[in-house]
């Protein structure tokens, strides 16, 4: 199955570009389409053609912002008019938690711009989940 991958201001991409390589192929994941954001408004556009084109999709980056440019802020008021059905923090120690967001066939996972907390939390509950969520012929 495939997934896009956003990076959202994404500092170390290259870096964590390698950590995803490394984790997605054990949870039957393949990148199908990857592109960049420096704003909310991209994000947005960014978001909407991603789940265009498949029903997984990785934000990478923006954790770690406190204002306006917070991957947390943005994502909560366009969550706010959708229907959620599962919501998870990922949790990792150390660093920036990620997040998980499910809409019917839609996944959205929020992924911190570090390559060793990237691997932590695939390393959690992020890969089993992923791997049932595509047993389901989601």
């Amino acid at each position: 199955m495939n997934c896009s991958i956003i990076y959202y201001s994404a500092r170390k991409t290259s870096y964590c570009e390698k950590a995803l390589k490394r984790n997605l192929p054990v949870t039957g994941l393949e990148p199908g389409g990857v592109s960049f954001a420096v704003d909310a408004g991209t994000l947005g556009n960014e978001l909407i053609r991603a789940f265009g084109v498949c029903d997984v999709v990785f934000v990478v980056g923006g954790l770690e912002f406190g204002d306006s440019r917070s991957v947390r802020k943005i994502l909560s008021r366009a969550a706010s008019d959708s229907d959620i059905s599962l919501s998870r923090r990922l949790q990792n120690d150390g660093g920036d938690d990620g997040y998980l967001l499910r809409s019917g066939r839609q996944l959205l996972v929020i992924l911190p711009d570090e390559p060793d907390q990237i691997d932590a939390i695939f390393r959690g509950a992020l890969t089993d989940y992923i791997k049932t969520y595509n047993l389901q012929g989601m």
